[in-house]
């Protein structure tokens, strides 16, 4: 087994003891056959059915694994992230007690790391390929509902996924924070990773204990979102609409004040001006919130911001006197129209440029 990465398995508990006595034996008889090096570590939340001290009983002949009994800022994501900390292995899996999750997908998804280059496997219960097994159409709803809410925060078709696995230094220095049940959206948002392979998998419900969704997990999800579309570099279209919406406000109040303070003789000046002024504004919130640029590199992403800013400009005169002149619509409506249309054109190219050279990461 030597030289191959060592696989740290974390399993969240509560109440599991049952589930604890099939769990262990085929996740490790699957992991030895395989001839992967591992440890599972079992992050207990101080369950009173004695799940913590069945780990114990059961370690005696699966010396691989070990439990962690935790008696503070309990909760399945604060358990994960200790168990990140506490892990030895290079290749971390997350995976729940209750055998929803197939133990035979472990090996494939320690070797989508492991073997085949990715940063995060995630097991996929919507990747082709996968399903889920008896569940009724409102928590299929609710599902999906969640799942719809965090697609612009991840291409990750599965971000609710419980089961998942990381290249240790994804989670290094990430600046997770404890939050509900949905850690791997935190990870997939805040990690630092370059690829992603999704795993299908067929998730099957519980058959002993009890499941934990309520309306109080609903409530820390939604929390949890508000949380995540506001971190910088999440959700980088969405926000980028939302500083070019202010910045329109910026040139707007900066050019109307220079009219009344300066006077209207030089407008073509006062525009130019309020111009830089909003392109000014808008680097400065999409470098720190939109994009999360790395520092040191200020001037050149503002020399490339606003290059990219006044050829998009550039592009919406030209497009919006071309429009008229070949439509010629000589209301006020035709015109907005042609605008409209124009406005969605360049801001498409002035995302497209600042994130994939104003802001690219390098």
């Amino acid at each position: 087994m030597s030289g191959r990465p060592f696989l740290s398995v974390i399993v969240p508990t509560y109440n599991e003891k049952e589930n604890m006595r099939l769990l262990l034996p085929a996740l490790s008889g699957t992991l030895r056959r395989e001839n992967i090096p591992f440890e599972i570590v079992v992050m207990d939340d101080s369950s009173p059915d004695g799940t913590g001290e069945e780990v114990g009983r059961l370690s005696k002949g699966i010396p691989e694994a070990r439990a962690v009994v935790r008696t503070k800022d309990r909760g399945l994501s604060p358990a994960v992230i200790d168990g990140f900390r506490l892990a030895k292995g290079e290749v971390l899996l997350v995976m729940d007690a209750d055998l929803s999750h197939p133990v035979e997908v472990v090996p494939k998804l320690y070797r989508a790391i492991a073997t085949e280059g990715a940063d995060i496997a995630v097991g996929s219960r919507h990747a082709r390929g996968g399903g889920i097994e008896n569940w009724p159409f409102k928590r299929k709803f609710i599902s999906w509902g969640a799942s719809l809410l965090a697609r612009p925060l991840t291409s990750c078709s599965d971000p609710m996924s419980g089961f998942f696995a990381v290249r240790r230094d994804v989670v290094k220095d990430a600046p997770l924070k404890a939050r509900g049940y949905k850690i791997l959206l935190e990870v997939l948002v805040k990690g630092r990773y370059s690829s992603v392979k999704e795993v299908p998998i067929t998730f099957k419900d519980r058959t002993k204990g009890e499941s934990k969704l309520g309306s109080k997990v609903i409530i820390n999800y939604l929390q949890h979102l508000i949380h995540l579309y506001l971190y910088p570099g999440s959700a980088s279209f969405f926000k980028f609409m939302f500083v070019g919406g202010t910045g329109f406000l910026v040139d707007e109040g900066s050019f109307k004040l220079m009219l009344v303070a300066l006077g209207g003789d030089l407008h073509y000046i006062w525009q130019g001006i309020s111009f830089f002024i909003a392109v000014i504004w808008n680097f400065v919130w999409n470098r720190v919130w939109t994009f999360r640029a790395a520092s040191g590199r200020g001037v050149v992403q503002f020399l490339k911001f606003f290059t990219v800013a006044s050829t998009a400009f550039i592009v919406r005169m030209v497009l919006y006197l071309a429009g008229v002149q070949l439509f010629g619509p000589h209301d006020d409506l035709g015109k907005m129209a042609i605008l409209f249309f124009v406005i969605v054109i360049v801001t498409m190219i002035n995302y497209i440029g600042s994130k994939l050279w104003a802001f690219k990461k390098e």
